[in-house]
């Protein structure tokens, strides 16, 4: 019998042959294992026999590629499974997820934010009309500003509402240095207020392909959530090239995200119980990011600061 190492979960090694692997596939919900041809231990079944789907197929091609991991989501008579599979000396073992609550609690998270957005279309429409109205009648600068800015907020609209269908908008080439200057002038007032060092740092030359209206409310939400929680010492934004990507990173000397907080800080309506607002910033932030196939991580310590870093690759 041919003996197989399975070593999991920082455990010691255990040593398991094909006919253990076999039993744990008939007891195991969770968990299956499969040989380098797809079949289930113990059975003359195929993964996709059992699970007839093409992300399951996919999947096993990419283990078979020598991937460390790889992974499947389908819905299966009337729940949503996750696969997600690795490697194990000469077999496969699937460890699998019923996501079917997590999933409609997400979607259902999207239709509120993307009803929140469709309904201030609206108000919004005929609060533009005035201004216009009053624009044609009064010449006034202020009036040319409060037109500004409600052209901006539509737009904003209008872009959140296409990102939460999933859509895209249009590409445009950015010099990053003179939008985050352009944006963090509206914080200058907020600062202004407050006993905290405001700093913008970003180096000439960097350009970036995104889209716009995003790309700055990505800005705002990440500078506007430095500023709320700091009270003293410092905010601010770099700009900076590395092997391979264009770093963005906002920091701030705040309070900093509770530990047990962090993992889920990106999740919508989550946020700490003592802050103000509906937890959706930083939610919107991220979905900014994987809409353009970037990369953010965050580094905070309660008490001491928080520093979010955006990763855009060069190649993008």
């Amino acid at each position: 019998m041919k003996d197989t190492k399975l070593k999991q979960y920082g455990e010691s090694d255990i040593n398991l042959n094909f006919e253990t692997l076999a039993e744990i596939n008939k007891e195991a919900s969770s968990v299956l294992f499969i040989d380098n041809n797809g079949t289930i231990l113990g059975s003359s079944e195929k993964i996709w026999d059992r699970y007839p789907y093409l992300s399951v197929i996919k999947m096993f091609e990419k283990l078979k590629k020598k991937k460390d991991r790889a992974e499947a989501e389908f819905e299966d008579r009337g729940r949503i499974l996750k696969i997600k599979g690795k490697p194990i000396k000469s077999v496969f073992m699937l460890e699998i997820e019923d996501i079917t609550s997590q999933t409609c609690i997400e979607d259902f998270k999207k239709k509120v934010v993307s009803t929140i957005s469709h309904e201030l279309k609206t108000p919004l429409t005929i609060i533009k009309g005035y201004a216009e109205l009053l624009s044609v009648e009064t010449d006034s600068d202020i009036l040319d500003k409060m037109f500004a800015q409600i052209e901006r907020i539509i737009n904003i609209v209008n872009s959140i509402s296409l990102l939460m269908k999933g859509q895209e908008g249009e590409l445009l080439e950015i010099d990053v240095k003179s939008l985050v200057e352009e944006v963090a002038q509206q914080f200058e007032d907020k600062v202004a207020s407050k006993n905290i060092d405001f700093r913008v740092d970003i180096e000439e030359g960097l350009r970036i392909k995104a889209e716009k209206i995003l790309f700055q409310q990505m800005i705002i939400n990440l500078l506007d959530n430095a500023i709320k929680f700091t009270e003293k010492g410092k905010v601010g934004i770099k700009g900076y090239r590395t092997e391979g990507n264009i770093v963005i990173e906002v920091y701030d000397t705040g309070r900093g995200i509770p530990e047990k907080l962090q993992p889920f800080i990106f999740e919508k309506f989550v946020k700490a119980e003592e802050s103000p607002g509906l937890g959706i910033g930083l939610s919107l932030v991220e979905t900014i990011v994987k809409h353009h196939h970037w990369e953010i991580e965050l580094n905070s310590t309660a008490g001491i600061g928080t520093t979010f870093f955006v990763k855009i690759p060069v190649d993008s």
